[in-house]
């Protein structure tokens, strides 16, 4: 077995507990780790802001992965400064027609854009905006979310929350009418979308170069579908007891 040089730790699930937490014994491991000179880099679809308190608490030093792999950065602080080792977006186009199938078809599922660094909803009083604010500890921004996609403005993701059914129909109609992005469930009730472009695979790839690593030497560890393919794929991959069968 090759020497590990890389873990890739998803958040929600796995690294925090039912509480959204850090456990105090999972604080000492990842400080173990990080003293024999590992890696650990935090990979997640929550927005870097949402992960930065992670990172501070933990003293992390290492680059992010953030959207699922659709922004990946040198650090957790966004700005003109930082280096972005990668980015990928989903289209104007196929954003804008997202937006008109789950407003006609589904107005009782809260669509949420993410750029960059920012959280762009229409409402940041919706239950499930809400709910979501709560757990990353992160205030959405309210915009004119049409308007602004036809700003040309750049769109890292879009996240879909509600009622298990709808999710699961919505996730079929777009996975069926929609070629260029990737579309997937975080959990029963979180449809996340990024191009296809993006995903934690290729996340630990870039990163892989950027630490002249093997994918052997990555331990990779997740709890949900998103989680999947970089499982198969590290050198060990580990799913948590928690996880969907």
């Amino acid at each position: 077995m090759s020497k590990i040089k890389a873990i890739f730790s998803d958040i929600d699930g796995t690294l925090l507990n039912s509480n959204h937490q850090i456990a105090d014994c999972t604080k000492e491991i990842v400080k173990k780790v990080m003293k024999k000179e590992i890696e650990f880099i935090l990979i997640s679809a929550r927005m870097p802001s949402g992960i930065k308190a992670i990172y501070n608490d933990l003293k992390i030093q290492s680059p992010l992965i953030s959207y699922n792999g659709a922004l990946i950065l040198s650090n957790p602080e966004v700005n003109e400064k930082n280096t972005i080792l990668y980015s990928t977006t989903i289209s104007k186009i196929d954003t804008n027609k997202m937006y008109a199938i789950i407003k006609e078809r589904y107005p009782d599922i809260s669509f949420n854009l993410f750029s960059y660094d920012r959280w762009l909803v229409e409402d940041k009083e919706e239950r499930w905006t809400k709910q979501e604010s709560d757990i990353i500890k992160v205030h959405p921004i309210e915009v004119n979310v049409k308007k602004y996609i036809n700003q040309d403005e750049m769109v890292h993701k879009i996240l879909c929350m509600g009622d298990p059914g709808l999710i699961s129909e919505l996730e079929c109609e777009l996975n069926s009418s929609f070629f260029d992005i990737y579309c997937y469930r975080s959990k029963d009730t979180y449809l996340e979308i990024t191009s296809n472009k993006a995903s934690k695979v290729l996340g630990i790839k870039v990163l892989e170069t950027y630490f002249a690593i093997k994918p052997e030497e990555v331990l990779a560890i997740g709890a949900n579908f998103n989680d999947m393919d970089m499982i198969k794929y590290a050198g060990t991959g580990i799913a948590m007891g928690n996880a969907p069968q």
